[in-house]
């Protein structure tokens, strides 16, 4: 596992982030397809903790890149807003299109997210809300939110999380699970993701996943970058986008579970017209990013840098 890039570590630099892009040899459309935007980038939060100068230099320079079309949303707490706007000062100037940004934030912070952007929508820009954990009878509060923002609220996978996800549809806002974290506990089972997949795909509920996806493929990893880090089985965040495909394609549970528990990315075929699934079934590229707008929108990512590392030795980029 190779440590996130700081902006003053410049010797970590991915080959592909420093180098253009050679002229015809891009990705098959079938990459294309799952991971356009797809990685929302999470440097200020574990295990990576960067600051927010070395995590705000990162996502300059990953925009700048060849591999900007995987970039989604720069991921920050409400709480660092103006740190953000600060080191954004210092070192992003001259850049044509605002960052999209996604905020940790609650209902209660309204007047703070449309203040933030009044000053510097211009610049940076917050269209993506990510509510803490939410209960049944909780969802409404974030409607007003839900009416300027995609808000994605997360939802525990512990118990059936279908209530919940039908409420969220009733009021505008997307779910979020969380797979995984800094501790092996924290990580749902394959049964506990297919569920809450299945779900959102009854209500029509797009969602997003964070933490410990970092990976490409399902499989045993140390849990931190810590020397002699513990070690657990993490999911891949291939491994969820393609199961969400899957189910917008009518996969069951147990299907995605096959899907979900793959840990070998040879099981997986890419090719220009879409991918085959360790279950067998095959998924044209266009229902592929169909899926990205009605399933699984996005993942969030402490490493913008080992995704793609990850995908290149798999001969993907």
């Amino acid at each position: 596992m190779s440590t996130p890039g700081s902006a003053s570590d410049s010797a970590s630099d991915s080959a592909s982030d420093s180098a253009p892009a050679e002229a015809g040899n891009g990705p098959p459309s079938s990459v294309r397809a799952l991971m356009s935007g797809a990685i929302d980038y999470a440097g200020l939060f574990p295990p990576a903790s960067l600051t927010m100068a070395d995590a705000v230099q990162n996502f300059a320079r990953y925009r700048r890149g060849p591999n900007a079309w995987m970039l989604g949303r720069f991921v920050l707490p409400v709480a660092r807003l103006e740190e953000l706007a600060e080191a954004f000062a210092a070192v992003a100037q001259g850049e044509a299109d605002p960052w999209p940004l996604s905020v940790i934030a609650r209902a209660s912070d309204a007047a703070a997210l449309a203040a933030f952007n009044g000053r510097y929508g211009a610049r940076l820009r917050i269209d993506t809300v990510e509510a803490p954990p939410v209960r049944k009878g909780e969802v409404a509060d974030l409607a007003p939110l839900a009416a300027t923002y995609s808000v994605f609220a997360e939802v525990d996978w512990a118990s059936d999380p279908a209530p919940v996800i039908n409420e969220l549809a009733t009021f505008g806002v997307r779910a979020k699970i969380r797979t995984g974290g800094v501790k092996a506990d924290a990580f749902p089972t394959a049964s506990q993701v297919a569920r809450f997949i299945v779900a959102c795909r009854a209500a029509h509920v797009p969602f997003k996943a964070t933490a410990g996806l970092h990976h490409a493929w399902r499989g045993d990893y140390p849990l931190t970058y810590e020397p002699g880090s513990a070690r657990a089985t993490m999911y891949g965040f291939a491994n969820v986008l393609l199961a969400s495909a899957a189910a917008l394609a009518g996969a069951d549970e147990a299907e995605l579970v096959v899907v979900l528990s793959a840990g070998d990315a040879a099981k997986f075929e890419a090719a220009d017209q879409g991918w085959v699934l360790p279950s067998g079934r095959a998924l044209p590229s266009e229902l592929v990013m169909a899926a990205r707008g009605e399933a699984m929108a996005s993942f969030g990512s402490c490493s913008f840098e080992e995704p793609l590392e990850e995908l290149t030795a798999q001969g993907l980029l």
